[in-house]
C-alpha cells in the first residue's frame, strides 16, 4: 500500500548540504499502523510529508496503491491526495471558516458535488464528536477539539492512507487518549 524506496531529502542550508531523511527503504500494507520516532529535527515530519509529495524526495520512490507518486501528473497526483488523509501537527485550520466549512474544504477541492457535502460533513463530525460545534470557528475551540476538526476534515475524504504529524503533541494525557482513539477508528 505504501512503498518507500531508497528515499533520501537534502537541503541546502547557508551553501552546505543538510541531509534532513537518509535512505529510507518502507513497506507498510493495508490496515498497518506505525508510528515514526526521533529527536527533534531527525526528519520525521519531512518523510511524512514526502507521503503526499508535499515534500519532493531528492531520491528515491514514494508509492501508494503501485503508483509512484512522482510520475503522476499534476492533476493524477491532486487526484491521489484526495485518497490521501493528512493531520498536520498545528491544525491548519482556517480561521475565517466554521468548523463545518473547514471539513467542507477538503471534499471542496476533492471536487465532491455540493448536495453530497452536508451528509459526509454531519457522519465526520460525528466521529470525533463534534456535531454539536459545526457552526463554531476555530477560535471558539479547545486545542483537542481544533485537533478533532482536523481529524474530520482528513477522514471526510474516505482516504485509504491516513498521515499523521505529532497529533497530539500539544495536548494534555486525556485528550491524547480520545484523540487516539478516533485515529484508530
Amino acid at each position: 500500500m505504501i512503498k518507500f524506496t531508497n528515499v533520501c531529502k537534502t537541503f541546502s542550508v547557508k551553501n552546505k548540504l543538510f541531509t534532513a531523511v537518509s535512505h529510507v527503504n518502507l513497506d507498510i500494507r493495508e490496515n498497518e499502523i506505525y508510528g515514526i520516532i526521533g529527536f527533534s529535527g531527525a526528519g520525521k515530519s519531512t518523510l511524512l510529508r514526502m507521503g503526499n509529495l508535499l515534500e519532493k524526495p531528492t531520491e528515491g520512490t514514494i508509492a501508494i496503491n503501485d503508483s509512484i507518486l512522482s510520475d503522476l501528473s499534476g492533476k493524477q497526483l491532486r487526484e491521489a491526495r484526495n485518497k490521501i488523509g493528512m493531520v498536520f501537527q498545528h491544525f491548519n485550520l482556517l480561521a475565517n471558516r466554521t468548523v463545518q466549512g473547514n471539513v467542507s474544504l477538503a471534499l471542496e477541492l476533492a471536487n465532491v458535488p455540493k448536495h453530497e457535502r452536508a451528509k459526509i460533513i454531519a457522519e465526520s463530525l460525528q466521529i470525533v464528536d463534534l456535531s454539536d460545534k459545526a457552526n463554531h470557528y476555530p477560535a471558539q475551540l479547545s486545542g483537542g477539539q481544533k485537533q478533532r476538526v482536523a481529524i474530520a476534515r482528513a477522514i471526510s475524504t474516505r482516504p485509504n492512507v491516513l498521515l499523521c504529524d505529532e497529533p497530539t503533541s500539544s495536548l494534555d494525557p486525556q485528550t491524547t487518549q480520545s484523540i487516539l482513539a478516533y485515529l484508530k477508528k
